[in-house]
């Protein structure tokens, strides 16, 4: 099995998931190394009077790191984090990740002009093309800016949100800011993730969609993780098959995993 490298435990506010159960399921299913990757999103809007995405740091290197060492000789266990990146908190974000040991970085878009793509307000007044080049653009925006991060998340998380379900997603329309975005990326030597999600829900694309996947390789993009997103048990590993043909068939020969922000590229 693939190394699952989008994790969510307690530890995130959108998550009940102990890590140890991660680990034994892991273990059930032959998967070998898993990395986590709980949120943090500074400036993410308050829900019903709750702080949201914000960890305490010290008791999550804690906890992680004694199951690293009790599970030791049955499976890697990586500690990462998902960060929510934003021009406005882009020193704090840096500060954050320099100040901690983590081994791998998902640098990700939640928010836009305040609001996330998942809320109904976000789609208010706009058609659903300018809403996913809106996301795009601060996306773009990040990617040029901001550089502390190992792999961008869910390049097009933004298409699981679209409301009208007969709509569909055309590649042609966001062609020229994918590129910028995946040039970006390639160029400062980072990566992407295929994430297996909108599986678990029903939404048959994988993110990026397969064109996206190919024009990175086709661009010289080299690093991808595959991630579940779990914020359930049972989507541990959720697709990793299909995401395996996928990667091969768009001219991949590795995925990558990390150890103290350092790629390893492991053969499919």
């Amino acid at each position: 099995m693939i190394n699952d490298y989008h994790i969510h435990t307690h530890f995130s506010s959108d998550c009940q998931v102990n890590p140890e159960e991660y680990i034994e399921r892991a273990i059930s299913r032959g998967i070998k190394e898993l990395c986590f990757t709980d949120h943090v999103d500074f400036d993410y809007p308050v829900e019903n009077g709750n702080e949201m995405f914000k960890i305490d740091v010290e008791q999550y290197f804690a906890q992680l790191s004694e199951l690293k060492e009790r599970y030791n000789d049955s499976i890697k266990i990586k500690i990462g984090v998902e960060l929510g990146v934003n021009p406005s908190i882009y020193d704090k974000n840096r500060d954050f990740v320099k100040a901690h040991p983590f081994d791998f970085v998902i640098g990700s878009s939640h928010i836009v002009n305040g609001i996330d793509p998942y809320s109904p307000s976000y789609w208010e007044n706009k058609d659903i093309d300018e809403g996913i080049m809106e996301y795009y653009e601060a996306i773009l925006h990040n990617v040029t800016f901001y550089n502390d991060y190992d792999v961008y998340g869910h390049l097009d998380y933004v298409r699981r949100y679209v409301r009208d379900k007969s709509y569909v997603y055309v590649d042609s329309k966001f062609y020229d800011i994918t590129e910028m975005i995946l040039k970006n990326i390639i160029s400062k030597g980072h990566g992407i993730e295929l994430n297996t999600r909108g599986l678990q829900e029903g939404f048959t694309p994988f993110i990026p969609t397969i064109v996206i996947l190919e024009r990175y390789k086709q661009l010289g993009g080299e690093i991808v993780t595959i991630g579940s997103d779990s914020h359930k048990l049972r989507n541990l590993g959720y697709g990793f098959k299909t995401a395996k043909d996928i990667l091969i068939n768009a001219g991949f020969k590795y995925y990558t995993s990390y150890k103290d922000r350092k790629p390893t590229f492991i053969p499919l």
